[in-house]
């Protein structure tokens, strides 16, 4: 008579613990394996958001009208006239009120319009528009031509110094990249502020005022500006360092740049 033999219960429960140990590697090492997707992936983030923060300020500050750029206090903020156009100037009077004067053209086909400045150097100077002085307070046209050409200045200046290589710049309204709490933004739309340590005070707080987000999420506190002068042997310098989180993972990244500024007074 033949017997069918089975699982004693040891070797059964042997079988149980066995497959439960099993199970509990196999879900470690998918666990594990995840994260560490999971990890790559905001890392990878992390850098995408640095690059774009980096060449963003870079081309920000890096065309700024001479002697227009300033930090606040803390490093959160930095404040710039970006450049619009610029060219020599032929003949111009100094120490007298002004409306036009004559030019090279900087273009055969586009004419620019924006705030006239010659010899900009100071930043007080600039954001105060007095005249005397190296900006003008209202907007002046510059047309296209083949030939010499005439700027036309939205009203009577002022311009107190020559410049040396007698450059002359057309400039947009002042713009600033500040950080508030994680989020790092551009002002625009909000006028000129004398006095840089009234300058927060006075950006707009809502996308449709003129604040538009460059990047999220930087950690709090981490952005720093600094503007070193220009010297006989080189340009001025912006240098900004700032951190960036991941919101999931809350793995950081910390970043630095430095860009040169290219005009010139």
């Amino acid at each position: 008579m033949a017997f069918s033999r089975g699982f004693t219960l040891i070797e059964l429960v042997i079988t149980i613990v066995l497959a439960g140990i099993l199970a509990t590697v196999s879900v470690k090492f998918l666990q594990f394996s995840s994260q560490g997707l999971v990890s790559s992936a905001g890392r990878q983030q992390l850098a995408a958001s640095g690059y774009v923060v980096n060449e963003q300020v870079s081309r920000a500050v890096r065309n700024a009208l001479p002697g227009s750029i300033r930090t606040t206090s803390d490093g959160q903020c930095i404040e710039y006239m970006p450049v619009l156009a610029g060219s020599t100037y032929t003949s111009l009077i100094l120490g007298s009120n002004i409306s036009q004067f004559l030019a090279v053209p900087y273009s055969q086909t586009v004419s620019a319009s924006g705030y006239i400045s010659v010899y900009p150097i100071s930043a007080s100077n600039i954001y105060s528009q007095s005249s005397p002085g190296p900006l003008t307070s209202v907007t002046g046209t510059v047309p296209s031509g083949t030939a010499e050409i005439t700027v036309t200045l939205g009203a009577a200046h002022t311009f107190s110094t020559d410049s040396p290589e007698r450059r002359f710049f057309v400039s947009g309204a002042p713009e600033a990249i500040c950080q508030d709490g994680e989020f790092l933004y551009n002002y625009q739309n909000y006028g000129f502020i004398s006095n840089v340590a009234n300058l927060k005070a006075a950006l707009p707080t809502t996308r449709a005022a003129g604040r538009i987000v460059l990047a999220y999420p930087i950690a709090i506190g981490s952005l720093n500006f600094r503007y070193e002068t220009p010297t006989l042997s080189r340009n001025g310098l912006v240098v900004f360092q700032y951190t960036l989180q991941h919101p999931t993972t809350l793995e950081s990244l910390s970043l630095s740049q430095q860009v040169r500024v290219v005009n010139v007074p």
